[in-house]
């Protein structure tokens, strides 16, 4: 029976510690990933550049993953988690379209206008950029 015991105990012990590592892995990352956007923020305050700081440091990223002085690996499990819950990131502004709801009411066709040539020239530019980025995998 002892053994039972001691042999669960460990069992348990092992998947908790597991599961740690993959939580202390998950926040190293986001940290790295909080990181670039911080060296980002400098960057344009320093060089009072008129672009946002997270563009810049989502900028940075791509640079440094593309050149390969940060891997993938590094950062994968963070970005996967955000992207899964991103959702959640739209939920504050459909509460301020509901807000604006007579703004809505009286420019409508105008601004689902907006939102639709918006739309198609988000994906023809990420369709052109996948296009252009598996022509040059496929030349290397």
């Amino acid at each position: 029976m002892l053994k039972i015991t001691e042999t669960l105990h460990l069992l348990i012990r092992s998947w908790l510690l597991k599961e740690m590592m993959v939580i202390l892995r998950v926040i190293y990352q986001f940290v790295l990933i909080v990181g670039v956007y911080v060296l980002g923020t400098l960057v344009v305050h320093i060089f009072k550049l008129p672009l946002p700081g997270s563009m810049v440091g989502m900028l940075l990223l791509f640079l440094a993953l593309w050149s390969g002085m940060m891997k993938l690996e590094w950062v994968e499990q963070a970005a996967d988690l955000h992207l899964k819950h991103m959702t959640l990131f739209f939920i504050p502004p459909i509460v301020g379209i509901m807000y604006f709801a007579d703004v809505f009411l009286r420019q409508g066709i105008t601004v689902l206008l907006v939102i639709m040539i918006s739309s198609v020239c988000v994906l023809l530019g990420t369709a052109y950029t996948v296009e252009l980025a598996d022509k040059w995998k496929r030349r290397r």
